[in-house]
């Protein structure tokens, strides 16, 4: 829905149905929908947690708990659609706790590692 408006610059405007948005002379209009609503906050990654960014299954375990690993070393394979993702090391550390075993089916988002330094 567009409405016409004599203000130049853009602006936000919120309230819990709908927001709009001014640039220039138009101003847009949009419906909040539940997805909008309930989607999480941006979190900083924290990079001693190693999560899956993408579901599949864990073929290939390099590591134990205690093993020194280096920065973008193998830590793991996980198969997804038939190719097989390394898992990188994200920083120089210890392997504090491992939360998967060989052959487990994970999610997408699942802690798989936690490192520490």
């Amino acid at each position: 829905m567009k409405k016409e408006s004599k203000q130049k610059k853009a602006k936000v405007v919120k309230d819990d149905e709908f927001e709009e948005l001014r640039i220039g002379d138009v101003i847009y209009q949009t419906k909040l929908n539940k997805m909008y609503k309930d989607r999480k906050a941006y979190k900083i990654p924290n990079k001693q947690e190693i999560y899956s960014f993408i579901p599949g299954t864990i073929v290939e375990i390099n590591i134990k708990e205690g093993d020194k690993v280096k920065k973008e070393e193998i830590l793991m394979l996980l198969e997804a659609m038939k190719m097989k993702n390394q898992v990188l090391a994200p920083m120089d550390g210890i392997v504090d706790k491992i939360y998967v075993k060989k052959g487990q089916i994970i999610k997408k988002n699942f802690l798989m590692i936690k490192l520490k330094r």
